[in-house]
Formats: structure tokens, sequence, C-alpha cells
């Protein structure tokens, strides 16, 4: 017996085993049993987003063979994807269908097991061949179950073929057959109205009109890719095809509200709630006419599945204008719908309002609530299983379905406006940002959100958007930043993305000059610890073309006292005026050239030692080998950056001794920004090592000390 014929037949141990079996049980000569099969399907269309899809039917028509001989054999059936049946306590496929039509009609015949993810082996067929051998035998297998969203095809609809092999007394041809063909089964549009920032009232009573009349609504319209993607609940199936309708991004304080029924576009009248230009109505059902009527579920889970319908099916034409609360958590909710009726020959759609009540808040709201709907149940289980939801979907974003319903144009949608006017801009080298501004808006209606990104041409990370996003009318900031740049013109575009409701590209042109007045760096003068100084402290200040007739440095606006200045450094003292500032902005000016803008951080104190910077009290010399201190005698320790007046206890750090406290510490009387601290030298210093680390530290925020420099002690 053969799959495609006896000589090219691959059998796997399991295709032996049964190929024995029969021919076991049905040994007659092989000239009178061999009947040649021809295989067919009717294709159908399913959902590109299933997992558990329904496949159209094989079909066998089978001829030859002597009239009356016994036929007994065995089929094989894989797909390139997997089989998702359900599986009953045995493992055994359910709502698979072999029927076997001889001539006396269609008999259903033939055990279904599982032999792989993506087969099945279909055993005990038997069968008589008719009177008149050249009338077809018809063997038919429906039912099979695939998961097609695996068959990802970015370039077109995906297909389930199968192929049917056979073990016994059936000859066929090992040809794939189209079974499914993939289409998106659901489009989407949103019309978002946010949360307003004013608020959005509660009405008395809880009905679609009511909330259309006062209180907030965003609306978002599901429509089928294709005729028959909604379709209701059939045969085998848990529930009809289901919409997980999510909200996120709502804040605290928010209440929303959906209709317990929705009425699409067929209906006797849509539901609405006046978005997509379709008026303000109560959905009105009439059934047996073919009308779109979704029903919401109560008791779903976070996927969509279980839960109970909230209302039944009208059994006459009824007003569907209840309204129900859904409970929103951390600013997140879930709505699930399932179709109860449709019509499969025309493309529905179905308006799915969501009413909000929220108090008053801070305007502008940064609120970015979204509302996301996809077909459901959700899953990822893409393999037969005893108890997952039948039909379920993979996690689908929908396209945008304005196309679907030729409204892509329309006034009601939010529409992207951006002056993409080209940016230049002039800078120096390790200079000033420099930076210009791009208007932003929604010349539509509803919520308009937009996101930026940078894409170089030139150079990378030298410029930046300042609000990176943002919703429908604002100015963006462009800033083009040279403090790594060389000489020369880079160049970059901004692009403003609004999604489905248009985009748009700003080009961006930086030149950069050679550098001028340039600050680098900012520290301590005495410790050169970097970053961060204190008022009325030496710092000294690091950079370029710092030199000149006329050098000037401020901090926020207030001149410095310059002591010394080069091309690359000038020494001051920051200005005492800043205390009680957390940080400054330091400019300096040569020559009428004003520099860049360097940030500072400012502290009241910031010990720093200078080095030398110890002088012995006994006999007035520098602190050195050659001129050490004598144990239990003072030594004054100069330095710069306690605050004025010194309001924290100073302690002195002595060969790990910590926390001396000093005779004195406070400003030196004779020169400015020079600080003084006497300690005395512990008599318990042991004689090594020599010279011994002194630091003076003050308590700074959460009780962490900040520390001078490191210097040396010498003692004997």
């Amino acid at each position: 017996m053969s799959v495609s014929r006896l000589e090219t037949q691959r059998f796997t141990p399991f295709h032996i085993y049964f190929s024995l079996l029969f021919v076991s049980l049905f040994a007659v000569p092989a000239f009178s049993q061999t009947q040649s099969c021809a295989v067919t399907a009717n294709a159908t269309l399913v959902h590109r987003e299933g997992l558990a899809e329904r496949t159209g039917d094989l079909n066998l028509s089978c001829t030859g063979g002597q009239a009356g001989s016994n036929i007994a054999g065995s089929l094989f059936v894989s797909l390139n994807t997997n089989i998702t049946n359900r599986l009953d306590s045995n493992g055994i496929p359910q709502g698979i269908v072999v029927t076997v039509n001889s001539g006396g009609g269609a008999v259903a015949i033939g055990s279904v097991r599982m032999t792989s993810g993506s087969a099945i082996s279909i055993t005990a067929l038997n069968y008589a061949v008719p009177a008149v051998p050249a009338a077809p035998v018809t063997i038919t297998i429906s039912g099979i179950r695939a998961a097609i969203a695996t068959l990802s095809n970015a370039s077109g609809p995906s297909v389930v073929s199968a192929t049917v092999q056979g073990v016994g007394t059936q000859s066929l041809s090992n040809t794939p057959v189209n079974v499914a063909i993939s289409a998106p089964g659901l489009l989407q549009s949103l019309i978002d109205n946010g949360v307003p920032c004013l608020g959005s009232p509660m009405p008395a009573s809880l009905d679609l009109p009511s909330f259309a009349a006062i209180s907030n609504s965003s609306t978002v319209r599901v429509t089928e890719a294709s005729a028959a993607a909604f379709a209701k609940k059939q045969t085998g199936d848990d529930s009809g095809v289901r919409i997980l309708v999510r909200l996120s991004g709502y804040g605290s304080g928010v209440r929303a509200f959906v209709p317990d029924a929705i009425v699409g576009n067929d209906g006797t009248t849509p539901t609405s709630a006046g978005a997509f230009g379709v008026p303000v109505g109560a959905g009105v059902y009439t059934p047996g006419s073919g009308q779109l009527l979704l029903v919401r579920v109560n008791g779903a889970d976070a996927n969509g599945a279980g839960g109970t319908l909230a209302t039944t099916q009208p059994l006459i034409a009824t007003s569907l204008a209840a309204v129900s609360e859904v409970s929103v958590s951390n600013g997140s909710a879930v709505a699930v719908y399932e179709v109860v009726d449709s019509n499969a020959s025309v493309i529905e759609s179905a308006q799915i309002p969501v009413f909000i009540s929220v108090n008053q808040t801070s305007c502008p709201s940064n609120l970015t609530p979204s509302i996301t709907a996809s077909l459901a149940p959700v899953s990822t289980v893409s393999v037969a299983t005893a108890t997952d939801p039948i039909p379920r979907f993979l996690a689908t974003p929908p396209a945008s379905d304005c196309a679907q319903l030729n409204d892509c144009g329309a006034s009601y949608y939010p529409s992207l406006s951006v002056d993409a006017t080209p940016v230049t801009l002039l800078g120096s080298s390790s200079g000033n940002k420099q930076s210009a501004f791009v208007r932003v808006g929604n010349t539509g209606a509803g919520m308009l959100y937009y996101t930026t990104s940078v894409n170089y041409q030139s150079g990378a990370g030298w410029l930046s958007v300042n609000p990176p996003s943002g919703v429908n009318n604002g100015v963006l900031q462009v800033i083009a930043d040279p403090a790594n740049l060389q000489p020369g013109t880079y160049k970059a575009s901004v692009v403003v993305n609004g999604g489905s409701y248009g985009s748009a590209t700003v080009p961006v042109t930086f030149t950069v000059g050679a550098a001028g007045v340039t600050i680098t760096n900012v520290g301590n003068a005495a410790s050169f610890q970097y970053g961060t100084v204190a008022p009325g402290s030496y710092a000294v200040v690091y950079g370029l073309n710092l030199a000149g007739k006329d050098v000037s440095v401020t901090f926020n606006g207030l001149p410095a006292s310059i002591v010394y200045d080069s091309s690359s450094q000038i020494n001051l003292i920051v200005p005492a005026a800043l205390g009680g500032q957390q940080g400054a902005a330091v400019i300096a000016r040569v020559d009428g050239s004003a520099g860049n803008t360097f940030t500072v951080k400012l502290n009241p104190n910031m010990p720093g030692i200078f080095n030398p910077g110890i002088v012995n009290f006994a006999d007035g010399t520098v602190n050195s080998a050659d001129h050490p201190a004598k144990r239990g005698d003072f030594v004054s320790v100069y330095l710069t950056g306690l605050a004025v007046p010194v309001s924290n206890q100073v302690t002195v750090n002595i060969d790990g001794q910590m926390n001396l406290v000093p005779s004195f510490a406070g400003a030196q009387p004779t020169l400015p920004a020079l600080d003084q601290v006497n300690i005395t030298v512990p008599l318990s210093l042991p004689a090594t090592p020599n010279p011994v680390s002194l630091r003076v530290c003050v308590p700074g925020d959460a009780g962490q000390p900040i520390c001078s420099n490191q210097v040396n002690l010498f003692i004997r």
C-alpha cells in the first residue's frame, strides 16, 4: 500500500506497524483490493490571528479495485502547522469526523488519534468496493483545527496545507493540498478624547443616551477585515469570536463604563456615542435580519476567556441602552464582548464607546490613556490541549480600518501638523548648546499622541528634543550640543510620529566653528576635587582661550574675584552671596566674548587642604620631612571651602583616628577665602608610618561626611 506510489513511500515505524496489522487482518490479493484515490480540499478563509481555526474538508475520491472486495487500511494526515483540536482524557482529538460513502450514503467510520503535534492517524477504515468499480468512493475528513497564527507571512496570506498518506489498500498522490487561507480578522480605529482635566460628570441614569449627553467618552471602532470574521458560536466552540477591549494609562480616580450590548453598523440603529460621524444612539437590534450584535461578557478573565453573557439575545426588535461599570485598577481595565449574531455575507463594524467619570484634576493633564482591541480569547497556546479555549487568538495589534471603510481622510480623526521648516543652527566646538523651536499641532479631532526620534546623517548624540513626546498642540525645543564636536557641519533629522495620524520630518543642520572661550571644568582650588564648590571658597576654572585683557567669570550672574588667569586656567574666589543656592551657571567672558555655560554644584562646606598646607605651631615652619611636628604639639591646617560662619562640627582624621575635635576651625583672619583648623597631634600615634594621613571633615546630608583631600603630616 503506498502513500504516493509504492516505490516512493517512506514509512515511519508507526506506519509500518499499522501496515503489517492491516495486511494480516485483510489478507487478500493486492490486485483485488487496490483503489486509487485523488485528494482535494475545500480551502476555507480563517483568522490570521487564530490558534484553533477550523480548516476546510479533505476529500478523497477513490476508484478501481475488484467489485465487492474489502478495502481496509489507515490514513495519515499531516499539516504544515500544529493541529489544535481539543483532546479528551485519553488524548484523542475531538471534533474530527471521517465519513465514507461507497454508494449507500455517508457513514462515519474510523478512529482518530494524534501521532505528533501536526499529524493524526485514522485507523479502522473498512468498506467494500462498489458493484461498479468505476463509481467513486468518497472519503471526507472534516473538523481539523490548526494554529495558523504561527505561519506568519509578511508578504501575504498564510496557508495551511495538508498531506494525506495511506497504509492498506488505497493508493494516494502524496501532494499537499491547501485546507485554509488566512486573512486578518480584526481592524480598528480609535477616537480618543483622553481624560479631561476639568473632569467628567456621572449621569443620573446608567444608560447610553444619558452618558453621551454629559460624560467624556472615547470610542474604539472594530471592523472585519473579511466577511465572516465576526463569527458567532458554532458546534464544538466554547464561544463565538470575542473582542477584548483593553484600557490603560487612565490614572487614579477614573471610573469607566461600557454598554452591555453593541449593535453593529448593519443594525436597525447602530450603537454610537456620536463618534465617527454616526449620531448618538442606543443600539436597536432586530433578530433574524443578519445584524451584528456583540454582548458584553461578565466574569471573563484578563485574556477574554470564560464568563457569561451580560444579556440574552433578544427575540424581538429591542433597544439596547444599558451601560455597566468595568473595574479600573491602576488606571487599567478590560471589557470583553462576544459575537452572538452576524451576517457572514458583508463586512461589518461596530463602535464600542468607553465613558469615564472623573473629578477635576490639575491642567494640563499628563495622562496618556489608550484603548486597544484584539480578537479573544487571547492565547499563546499553539498545540492541542484538553482545556484551552476554542476559538483562541494570538494577541495581534489590529491595523487601521479606515481604508476598509473609506474614511481615512475624515475630519473626525486626529491629524498631525508639524512646521517642517529646516532648522539651521550655529555653534562653536565645546561651546554652548544651541536650540530652535518647532510647532506641532492636531488639526483634526480627538487626542493625538506623538513621539519624537532623531536620525543622524553625520555625527551622533549631539541632538535632542524636549519634550520627547506630547499630545495635541505643543512646541518642541530642538537642542544641538557641540560639547563633543570638532569644527564642521553636522546633519540630522527630527521625526515626529503620530502613528496612523501622520508623521513629519524636520531637517537639522548644525555648523560648528572653532572653539572659543570654553570652560571644561570647575573645582576646589586646594584639593582639585571637581564638580562641587563652596560659596566664598577658592576655586579653579579650567578651559580654552581664557586669557585676555579683560577677563571675568560669573556664577549665576554674580562676579567672582579673579586671583590668577592664563589661557587654560583661572583661579578665583566663588561669590559668597551664592550661599543657600544648590547650583550655579558659570560663564567666562574674555575681551567681551562670552563662553559656554558650565554648571557646577554648590555646597556650604566643600573643604580642600592646600599642599603644602600644614604649619607647625611651635616654630611656624611648614610641616615637612625636614620639619616634622612633635606629638602633643599643635599644627595649623590651611584650607578653603568651610562655610562662613562655620555652623557644623568640624573634625579631623589623623592616621585612622577619626572625629578628632580641633581647638579652632574657621576663617583665617588675614586672607579672604582662606580657612584654618588647629589640631593637636595625638600622643598615641605609632612610630610608623611616617608621614601619617590627615583629612578634615564636615557633616553632610543624610549623615554622610564631606571630607577634604588627604595630605601628609610628618611627625617625630
